[in-house]
């Protein structure tokens, strides 16, 4: 019961904090390449607690941020870069009014590996994409150091007939919120273009010069983009990315109305992308379901920017969130207190059966019952009679005389004046084995049961009911219909209820507790349990089979025969008969060796009768 007990309550839930974290200060300094290619250095700081930091740096696909088709060049894939290269990578003490020089010579670099792992410092990782780099800076919040990192975005720049064109993003979906943002564009020898348009924050531009441009941004939120559009002379880079195209009073215009842009009516697979955002958030608000939630925030993302809609759908999914998360909690509370309660009832089960072993069961007479028919002994063991039961009974007969047994000329004969006193069991027996005669040789016994295996096999079937009935009322085992019923009805319910909240954020505690009742639903289907008596009757006869297998047999104060007819029931005859040798030996293989080949001939002649039945059948068919 203690070993259940442990079993069971061996598992718990264990919560999962998670750390919180900001970007206080971030700067970029953005130069401008006679090559075409831009070198980016960024220097920034965090408050929290954090492992290190993730940068998404992309040099294709830029374009996917201005609506499709308003560009400046009909050509999109003018817009992608040819490559990326990672500089360098530092620790180093942020202070906001030095010069990046100053703090790159400062900082420590940093190594570059093949994998690292949380706690690590001074490492970075390189995971290649399809549009560009991850970088994974391993800079943890216990060595007080903050961030550099130096890259190039190599022939970034387009020249068209009348300007220089460059169009990307910095930030795409931001996993962070950025308290104070900075960044500043430097292009070397320009003298007359000069534009620059930034997409997402509230940015304050500042023309420091013809060659310099200052944007600042007061807090960048999470998941938010940033990405921006600079014109410029077009006699500054060299690079093959050209266009005969004059574009400047154009990307002007665009600029000026992408904020006013009019969804077209006309425009039926967009028009359908509205409408799944809008149900799709609708079926949140009523489910509070995190797959939802996720479908709902996947189908707003892909809504235009300029789309009121998309800003509208956003603040309603921001608003449902934290109910999702208090959802969650309280729904992980309630699962976890019916998962409990589950196991606290079986528990509760299994202590109602077993209560009644609360002592401990001494035996110190364990000397064979000479009065006891051996089948009943073979039904305590294992709460079933078999034909070894059946060979025992049958010598129990031979050794209280009611069967007399001639060896040498192999003829069994029923004594009269014994059958008095037989049971009703021991009747079905002489009437199986007799068959209404007093006296039979073993071959007629096998031909009999041969020839006319139906009566045989119906007496057969009288003697196994009769010998039950006898055994059971001897009450070795209790009567647990009631607690088997529940146990069963119990378990069945623990594996419905496992299976319903598999798929409620609770997979570990549903797993369990489908084994539990996996395993608890077969105990109950095989369950017994013997009475008080039955187990020191049990634990007797246990010792009594141990000692027969020794072959210890003197201390059990009986005839060989005795020895041999419950040695059958107690499933040890062969080893025993091993260590005797005396004709009662031979006697009892005789029987036995008889008795079984005697059911094996009536249950192959059964066979045949039905299979010759069944071969008459078809071929009239």
């Amino acid at each position: 019961m203690k070993k259940i007990i442990f079993i069971i309550a061996f598992f718990f839930f264990i919560p999962i904090a998670l750390a919180d974290y900001k970007v206080t200060n971030y700067r970029v300094d953005l130069t401008i390449l006679e090559n075409g290619d831009i070198r980016v250095i960024e220097a920034f700081q965090m408050e929290g607690v954090y492992n290190g930091y993730e940068r998404i740096v992309n040099y294709k696909n830029n374009y996917y941020g201005y609506k499709g088709d308003l560009l400046a060049s009909v050509d999109k894939n003018l817009y992608n870069g040819s490559g990326l290269k990672l500089n360098e990578v530092r620790a180093i003490n942020y202070l906001p009014d030095v010069l990046m020089e100053e703090l790159q010579e400062e900082g420590d670099l940093f190594t570059l590996v093949d994998q690292a792992f949380k706690g690590d410092h001074s490492v970075y990782t390189i995971t290649e994409t399809e549009n560009g780099e991850i970088y994974k800076i391993y800079n943890p919040s216990r060595m007080n150091k903050d961030f550099y990192l130096d890259y190039t975005l190599e022939n970034m720049i387009i020249n068209h007939e009348d300007v220089a064109e460059l169009a990307m993003y910095l930030f795409t979906d931001l996993a962070e919120v950025i308290d104070n943002f900075e960044l500043t564009i430097h292009i070397p020898g320009n003298q007359e273009n000069l534009r620059i348009w930034t997409h997402g924050g509230q940015a304050q531009t500042e023309y420091l010069d013809e060659e310099t441009v200052l944007i600042k941004i007061t807090s960048l939120n999470k998941d938010t983009s940033l990405d921006f559009r600079l014109i410029f002379d077009n006699n500054i880079v060299n690079t093959n990315k050209t266009t005969e195209e004059t574009v400047l009073e154009k990307i002007v215009a665009l600029e000026a109305n992408l904020d006013l842009e009019v969804i077209d009516p006309k425009d039926e697979e967009y028009n359908q992308l509205r409408e799944e955002a809008y149900n799709s958030v609708n079926n949140v608000e009523n489910s509070y379901n995190w797959d939802d939630y996720n479908i709902a925030f996947e189908r707003v993302s892909n809504l235009r920017e300029t789309d009121e809609l998309k800003t509208e759908l956003l603040i309603r999914l921001m608003n449902i969130e934290p109910k999702i998360e208090r959802r969650e909690e309280f729904l992980k509370v309630i699962l976890t207190s019916i998962i409990t309660i589950w196991i606290i009832g079986l528990i509760i089960i299994l202590y109602q059966i077993y209560k009644k072993y609360n002592h401990q069961v001494t035996v110190e007479d364990f000397k064979l019952n000479k009065d006891i028919n051996p089948f009943k002994i073979g039904y305590l063991l294992r709460k079933k009679i078999t034909n070894d039961d059946l060979v025992a009974s049958f010598l129990y007969l031979i050794a209280n005389k009611t069967i007399s047994f001639d060896e040498k000329r192999r003829i069994l004969k029923r004594n009269k004046s014994n059958n008095l006193s037989a049971s009703a069991s021991e009747e079905k027996m002489l009437k199986m084995f007799f068959n209404n005669q007093n006296k039979l040789s073993l071959e007629e016994v096998v031909y009999y049961a041969q020839e006319e295996f139906d009566e045989f096999l119906k007496n057969y079937s009288n003697w196994l009911n009769f010998a039950t009935e006898e055994a059971e009322a001897e009450n070795y085992y209790e009567n647990l219909l009631v607690f088997k019923i529940v146990g069963i009805v119990y378990c069945v319910i623990g594996i419905f209820l496992g299976a319903f909240l598999i798929n409620q954020n609770t997979y570990f505690s549903s797993i369990i507790i489908i084994v539990l009742a996996f395993i608890f639903l077969l105990y109950f289907i095989f369950l017994r349990k013997r009475t008080v008596n039955g187990l020191k009757e049990y634990f007797k006869y246990f010792k009594v089979k141990k000692t027969l297998i020794k072959g210890d047999i003197s201390i059990l104060n009986a005839d060989s025969d005795y020895y041999l007819m419950y040695a059958n029931s107690m499933g040890c005859f062969n080893k025993l008969v091993k260590r005797m040798d005396n004709k009662e030996v031979f006697r009892a293989k005789t029987i036995r060796e008889t008795i079984i080949l005697t059911i094996k001939k009536a249950y192959e002649a059964r066979d045949d009768m039905h299979n010759k039945y069944a071969s008459v059948t078809i071929k009239r068919n």
